[in-house]
């Protein structure tokens, strides 16, 4: 027993994706209890991280530095719209945020350095497989006996969800959304029998507390209906025509059912209707804080550079947030160099699907570019969508 824990570490250890993917989620979540516990300062995740960025930019200097010139770029770019007219404080509150926003190009720009990367990717799936459904267990086990270290939210009045070892809400869906399509694309497109791990992440799923869940259910949905657009067998297409119809006769009733079982929904919901609550207030910070501000402030720099403004008023709607921090040239830039990095697998039905379904998760939600732990999620999901084998 002792000696094959020995020897899967010792694979784990000369496996770097397989490592640091597992240091980042052991480290979120002995932050998380840290800030269960009200110890606030014992920033572990934020020291790996902070660690993690030095290794990346000196192996990718090591392979070859002209792969840093896109960051260097962007970096440029928001010195445009910063240096000369904003006060020192808010600089460096804003460079936090670049910092955050470039932690996942450097992943991906590190990955693309590694020689023989392929032969890194099933322990890396291996033990993203055994932490989802672990996490998922987790959930279960939390909603069961109502235990705070895996609830989702934080404080008096939280709102219901939990999302076990994650430390924030934000990157929940996007992670379950992951796995989602994961253990979906396994069981329907590669035929593997994995159908007992995604009914555990399902579950778990529905049991997050984040509304933007209900998108991703929406493209699996739509993902499966496409699949089996050519089945022989007429009554499973009839049974999957009738599921859809009966989810969206009912999908405006389970909302509002999800929104009344948190007293801070269902507030937002009696007082400013179902759309303000399903974007969480988002509308109220695009409508009464962002946009006034851009119209009384910017001047033609902000909109080619970005704001250079508080990034308290931004509306946290993901797309807006990347124009709002990088203006026009800085997003379009952005956006390239995430896609060539990213996008380095065959399009077909699944990954266009992907693709499209996190982009509409992106634009309804907050957090996706700038949360560190998603980084290498994507790297999962870019890895598996590489494999040969998955020609859909």
């Amino acid at each position: 027993m002792i000696a094959r824990f020995t020897h899967s570490l010792k694979k784990i250890g000369a496996n770097p994706l397989a490592l640091i993917f597992l240091l980042l989620v052991l480290s979120e979540f002995i932050y998380k209890i840290c800030i269960k516990e009200h110890w606030h300062e014992f920033k572990i995740s934020a020291g790996l991280k902070t660690l993690l960025q030095l290794f990346f930019v000196v192996q990718i200097a090591r392979s070859n530095y002209k792969k840093l010139i896109p960051i260097v770029l962007l970096v440029i770019i928001f010195m445009l719209g910063q240096v000369g007219w904003v006060p020192l404080g808010q600089f460096i509150k804003n460079t936090w945020f670049l910092d955050k926003y470039l932690f996942v190009l450097l992943v991906l720009t590190y990955v693309s350095t590694i020689s023989g990367v392929k032969q890194y990717y099933p322990l890396l799936f291996q033990i993203f497989e055994i932490f989802m459904v672990l996490n998922s267990i987790f959930i279960v086990i939390g909603f069961v006996f109502d235990l705070d270290y895996f609830s989702t939210y934080y404080g008096h009045g939280k709102r219901f969800g939990l999302n076990g070892m994650i430390l924030r809400s934000g990157a929940s869906t996007y992670i379950y959304w992951i796995a989602l399509f994961y253990f979906f694309t396994a069981c329907f497109v590669k035929r593997r029998k994995k159908y007992w791990q995604l009914i555990i992440v399902l579950l778990a799923s529905l049991l997050i507390g984040t509304k933007a869940m209900f998108i991703a259910y929406f493209f699996l949905g739509v993902l499966l209906l496409l699949l089996f657009r050519k089945h022989k067998n007429k009554w499973w297409l009839l049974a999957i025509a009738l599921a859809g119809i009966v989810g969206a006769y009912f999908f405006k009733d389970a909302l509002e059912w999800v929104m009344l079982q948190s007293p801070s929904l269902r507030q937002v919901y009696n007082e400013r209707g179902l759309f303000s609550a399903v974007v969480s207030l988002r509308d109220q910070h695009l409508f009464e804080e962002m946009l006034p501000l851009i119209r009384e402030k910017w001047t033609w720099r902000n909109y080619l550079f970005g704001g250079g403004y508080n990034m308290h008023y931004r509306s946290q709607f993901g797309m807006l947030d990347l124009f709002y921090f990088f203006g026009i040239v800085g997003t379009m830039a952005y956006l390239f160099i995430f896609g060539k990095l990213f996008c380095t697998f065959k399009k077909n039905l699944v990954t266009v699907t992907f693709i499209i379904g996190t982009f509409v998760l992106m634009a309804f939600s907050a957090n996706f570019f700038y949360e560190t732990i998603l980084a290498f999620y994507l790297v999962v999901v870019k890895g598996y969508f590489e494999n040969e084998k998955n020609k859909t």
